[in-house]
Formats: structure tokens, sequence, C-alpha cells
């Protein structure tokens, strides 16, 4: 997609703070659900929401004129450029709209960024927008203001599929919903639906709005290259491979169909590096089930960025595998360490696995973890040399759609190399659990400048549910993040629950017992 607009800023400012932005003339929106009240607030200080919206009923669905006008003040904040500014400046360019039926600035403007689907004619700035309008306006905003945007066919499969109306998404918001399903920005409507075709209220746009800022200027919302690259694939009878692009970690896809119009049955994740040709051993999952299938496999950097992409599929034929012969005089020993593709009841333990990390482990022993043995804590040196320590997790979740119905979703992030294991044994147990913990964003490792002497800067904290669980002084003044109110908030994560003792059981500290300051999203290895 090209810009009508040369020389704009071609990644966001990541640096911004959504809460500390200069305070807006207020814009409130009139009887609102309650639940989403600090966020609301929040995104009127980040200035994301048009005085139209002022004074609106939050059930009242927006129109059309004003999800331009969210998705250009989006622009505007992951620009760094102040929203007056930007319609000052493109005033002129502006004047070169087609549209006939309306001369709203804000329309123009998006029109200008490539914001939406019409290119001419008629606009209809009164009409109701739709989910998928709004979604796919912002998701344009977030990639006219960033580079590394773009899903593969198995990503957009694997999240649009999770819901029942999936297969109705239309071609053009195809992308835009999968990358707002995939960074956990949105969980539909309820019923397991996307809400396909529905129109949206203003309560719900401004929330989306404000979720799709925070999670680009926190680092959180990119996910792809500027340059994917092609891999060719071939099918074996008992393995599959592929050509390397030098990535990192590779996610091998598994389908019943050919056409990714279906969600993925069996996905497998490969470490490798280099581009020799990689293989994978045909999982039990898909070996036990003769028949024709069919695969597709994705490459990733260690910053979980897309780089490479075979988008299309590969049929394979399974053969039925004849029964081994058992031979009794052999026993076969216990499993000493815990191998993580999804969690079971069987997750939960009362002991440690060999290997992880634990309660009981030393300051010391810790050290050596991370470092190597006879080193002594210290930061890395730059990002390049924290990103080589780190690789990409997956995890499974629970987390709730609109009706209040928990439903599997699944998160990835990075982690030191060191804890990986440890912390997927961590998020198994936890999704196995009694309490079904919700977890809706999620990160790990985040490189914060030089200077910074946080644990996200050596992959060992992670951060659940960041703006349900603040960080703040002991008086309560929010930091980072609105709010914590467990017994409230379901995502707000309980002193006594089930996460924090799980955490607690491998070794990590929990911000929430801080004394100096409290982080309750905060989980961190050396307490810190």
């Amino acid at each position: 997609m090209k810009k009508r607009i040369a020389g704009y800023a071609a990644a966001a400012a990541l640096c911004a703070c959504l809460i500390g932005a200069s305070p807006a003339g207020a814009v409130d929106l009139q009887q609102t659900s309650g639940k989403t009240d600090n966020i609301l607030s929040a995104a009127d200080q980040a200035k994301l929401l048009p005085d139209s919206m002022d004074n609106q009923l939050a059930a009242e669905a927006i129109t059309k004129e004003q999800a331009c006008s969210l998705a250009v003040r989006l622009y505007a904040s992951l620009t760094d450029i102040d929203y007056d500014t930007l319609i000052k400046k493109n005033a002129e360019q502006r004047n070169i709209c087609p549209f006939t039926d309306t001369k709203n600035a804000d329309v123009q403007e998006a029109w200008l960024l490539e914001l939406t689907e019409e290119e001419e004619g008629k606009f209809s700035p009164t009409e109701p927008a739709t989910r998928q309008q709004l979604i796919s306006m912002l998701y344009r905003a977030i990639e006219q203001s960033s580079t590394g945007t773009a899903l593969s066919k198995n990503e957009i499969a694997e999240a649009l599929y999770s819901f029942t109306d999936g297969q109705y998404v239309p071609d053009w918001a195809e992308e835009a919903m999968a990358y707002f399903v995939r960074e956990g920005l949105t969980s539909g409507i309820g019923n397991n639906k996307l809400g396909v075709g529905e129109t949206i209220d203003a309560e719900q746009a401004a929330v989306l709005t404000y979720r799709a800022a925070a999670a680009v200027h926190t680092g959180r919302g990119i996910s792809s290259s500027a340059d994917i690259s092609t891999i060719s694939m071939h099918s074996g009878t008992s393995a599959v491979s592929w050509s390397g692009s030098g990535a990192d970690y590779y996610l091998v896809y598994f389908y019943q169909n050919d056409s990714f119009t279906g969600k993925p049955v069996y996905t497998e994740q490969v470490s490798a590096s280099g581009s020799g040709a990689k293989e994978l051993e045909l999982p039990d999952e898909i070996a036990s089930q003769p028949g024709i299938w069919y695969w597709s496999v994705d490459g990733f950097d260690c910053d979980g960025k897309l780089i490479a992409a075979s988008e299309s599929t590969t049929e394979l034929a399974v053969t039925a595998q004849p029964e081994a012969e058992i031979d009794s005089s052999l026993t076969v020993p216990s499993q000493a360490l815990y191998e993580v593709p999804y969690a079971s009841e069987s997750i939960i333990s009362s002991t440690i696995p060999a290997g992880l990390t634990y309660a009981g482990e030393s300051y010391s022993d810790k050290v050596a973890r991370i470092f190597g043995a006879g080193s002594s804590y210290h930061l890395y040196s730059g990002a390049s040399e924290a990103e080589s320590h780190q690789v990409v997790i997956t995890v499974n979740v629970w987390d709730f759609d609109s009706n209040g119905n928990k439903v599997t979703r699944t998160r990835r992030f990075q982690i030191h190399e060191a804890l990986a294991e440890s912390v997927q044994q961590i998020f198994a147990e936890i999704y196995a659990g009694n309490e079904q913990f919700p977890i809706h964003t999620l990160g790990g490792y985040n490189w914060r400048g030089d200077g910074s002497t946080s644990e996200h800067c050596l992959g060992t904290a992670i951060d659940i549910n960041w703006d349900e669980n603040y960080m703040c002084t002991n008086s309560g003044k929010a930091l980072t993040g609105t709010h914590w109110t467990p017994g409230t908030d379901p995502y707000s994560i309980p002193a006594n629950s089930e996460v924090v003792q799980i955490f607690a059981k491998y070794g990590f500290g929990w911000g929430g017992t801080w004394n100096s300051k409290k982080d309750y999203m905060h989980f961190s290895y050396f307490g810190t």
C-alpha cells in the first residue's frame, strides 16, 4: 500500500506514554457499562476520542465518519504528530478527496492516508459503522504509521476460525480482524462470534482504539518484518521438510483442507537457525490418523516477527503404521523434563520437574542459570546482546468472549532461553488450574533502553493483563495501567490466586508484594 503523503515517519513512537499524555478537552460518553471507565478516561487523555462522541450514549452505534475520526487520531498518536497539526498540515491535499457527500476533515484525512476501503463516489458518512470497518481502519492506521504488520495465511486462519462466524469476514478485513484477535485486542461479541457485519457502539469503539494504541506504544503490536520471504516445502512419508530462511523458529501447521478456510488441527513449534533445510517428524497427532492432510509453515525471528511464510499448503499422505511389537523385558524410564505443547489435567504437579526453576533456588544459582557458571549479575550491553538470549514460546490461556464464556486462546511472547521450559510449565499449570484465570494481554522480554535496570530487558520478567493489574504508588496513584480490582475485574490477579502461587512455586516474585510501590502485573525471576 503506497501512502498518498510522503515523508511521514515509518515507525511508531513506541516510547510515548498514553496514560501520561497531555489532557485534552473532556469527551464523555453517557450511560457507560462502568467496566471500561478507566480505559475511556485514558483514551480521552491520549486525545484518541473525537468531539463528536462527547455526550453520546455509550451503547449508540458510531457512524462511518466517527470511525474515520478514531482511526485518524490513532494514526496521529502512533506517529507522534499532534492531531490538530496533522489536520492543518494536510488541508490542501485533502481538497482532492473524491467523496461527493461529505467535506468532513476526518473522512478526507482517512481517505488521504488510505485508511478507508472506499476510493471514490459516495462515502455515506452518517451510516452506522460495522466492527470490521472500524477494525480495518484502525489496522490500516497501524500499517501506515509502523512497519511489519502483515500476517501470514496461517496466522489469519488460526485467528479467524477460532470463531464460528470467522468464515464470513470479507477479504478486505481478514488481516485486520485476525491481527486484533491475535494481539488480544478483541475477543468478539460473545457466543464465540466476531460479530461480522454488526454495528459497533461508541464504548466498544473507544476501547478498541485505546487498545490498538497501547499495543503499538508498548512495543507489543508489531508482528512481521518489512520483507517476508517464501518458504518451499516437501512432504515425505514420515516427516515434512522445508527450506530454511534464517528464522530463529518455525511454526508448522496441519490442516484438513488445502485452502486456509479452517482452523489448523495441530501446530508444532520448531526451533532452528541458519538457512539450511529443516525437517519435522510427523507428530503423533497426525501420524496416528491416516489419510490426506495438508501442511504449511511460517518462520519467525527472535522478536516473534514473521520473516518467512509458505503462503500455501502442501498435500501430505499419511499411511497407517504397523503396530510395534513390545519387548516385555524392557522398562520405560520416567520422563525427567516436561515438554509442553498443550496443557492437560496431568500437568499440575506437586513437585518440580527436574531441571526447572524452583522456589528454593539460591540467588547465586539463579545468576548462574541466566548468565552462566562463574558469572555475576549484570545488564546486557544492548538490545542485540539481550535478544541473542531470547526465545519465543507459545502458551494456551483462558480468556472470555463478550458473553463471559471461557474460551481457549493462544499467546506468544519472548522469554530468556534459560527460563523457557519453566515458564511454559507455569502457564500450563495456570491453564490446567481450577481457577482458569483469564489472560488477554501477556508480555515478557522488552528492551527498555540501555540505561534501564528492568528485568524485562533480561527476558526474566512477565507482565499479565497490564491494564487491569496496574503499577502504582503505595497511595494508589497509577503509573502504568489503570486499576487493580480483584474480585470485581476478573482480569485482576488476586493476591492468593493460583497464578501467584504457581509463579512462586517456580521461584518468581510478584510485584504486588513490593514495598516501594506495587506492580500487580509483574512477575520476575530475580524479584525486581
